[in-house]
């Protein structure tokens, strides 16, 4: 059409076609998508309920959806398109979802869920909302759920872990302990440092909790890797601490501690301390990067004469 030409009938009637389709396309998509995922989110949900060391993962949509929040001014900045290797993606995770189904993997469920969402956000915002959306992506990934076989095989290691702290530091409180393996042999009682006394159901929950936390606080990639490495020692060692002050207390008070509430409680206290302790550092590391001496390397240093 050539400028200032009149616009025809036809013309204006293709325009809003066009619009009618943009507007619709998103909306029947995400009918389909809700549709073909309504068994995984049953299934999903058991999971994250009858699976011991599932329990960080109902935290990880949650988290997901408020980190993308965060970002959505940025991802305004890309126009909405219909790229064709976004539609391959979700295609590919689509596809995933029946063997999932058929096998009533959630593993698979889930990284079809994953690979899916992936392929949304490259059909919506191209490349370059893709790069924004990196760190998302990458965090959904701990949706799926940790095969229990391999969990169960880490634990004895860090079980023995748990029992060599906890009894170095019954004994630097003078309380008579003796170790053996996992055992911790005080007097008149024997305590087992279980599997399910390794804390390898709250570290997954401290990893993505110091996952988004990192993401929503720290300014620089190189920061968020530190706090998110640094969630694996702290609940290792929180986890110690909470063994080595219940045996103190079971030795101090009498078994009960270890059967009744007081177990609980306990553990409650010392989960608690190794979030604040998450955030304190994430707060320092912060406060150390907006430090206007942070980045500033003298490359000549003369030194001063007294």
């Amino acid at each position: 059409m050539l400028p200032g030409q009149p616009v025809g009938g036809a013309d204006i009637r293709d325009a809003r076609l066009h619009r009618h389709l943009d507007a619709a396309i998103p909306i029947l998509a995400g009918a389909v998508l809700v549709l073909a995922y309504r068994d995984f989110v049953r299934a999903f949900l058991h999971e994250a309920t009858g699976n011991p060391y599932g329990g960080h993962l109902t935290f990880v949509p949650v988290f997901a959806a408020a980190l993308l929040w965060l970002q959505h001014r940025d991802l305004l900045r890309f126009p909405p398109r219909c790229t064709a290797a976004g539609i391959a993606v979700v295609g590919l995770g689509l596809a995933i979802l029946p063997v999932g189904y058929a096998t009533t993997s959630v593993p698979a469920q889930s990284v079809s869920f994953v690979v899916t969402m992936a392929g949304v956000a490259l059909w919506w915002t191209g490349v370059g909302g893709m790069r924004k959306l990196a760190f998302v992506l990458t965090f959904l990934v701990l949706m799926v759920p940790p095969p229990r076989g391999a969990v169960s095989a880490m634990a004895p290691p860090i079980q023995h872990f748990v029992a060599v702290f906890s009894a170095a530091a019954l004994r630097a409180a003078q309380i008579p302990v003796e170790q053996q393996g996992v055992f911790l042999l005080l007097p008149g009682m024997a305590l087992e440092v279980a599997e399910e006394c390794a804390g390898l159901r709250f570290l997954p929950i401290l990893f993505v909790f110091g996952a988004a936390f990192a993401r929503a606080v720290l300014p620089t990639i190189r920061l968020q890797l530190i706090l998110i490495a640094v969630a694996i020692p702290v609940a290792v060692l929180a986890n110690a601490a909470r063994v080595a002050a219940t045996s103190a207390a079971a030795y101090m008070i009498g078994p009960a501690v270890i059967l009744g509430p007081a177990h609980y409680y306990i553990g409650k206290v010392f989960w608690l301390f190794a979030l604040l302790a998450m955030i304190a550092l994430a707060f320092a590391l912060r406060a150390r990067a907006r430090s206007p001496f942070a980045d500033r390397h003298p490359r000549h240093v003369v030194p001063a004469s007294l």
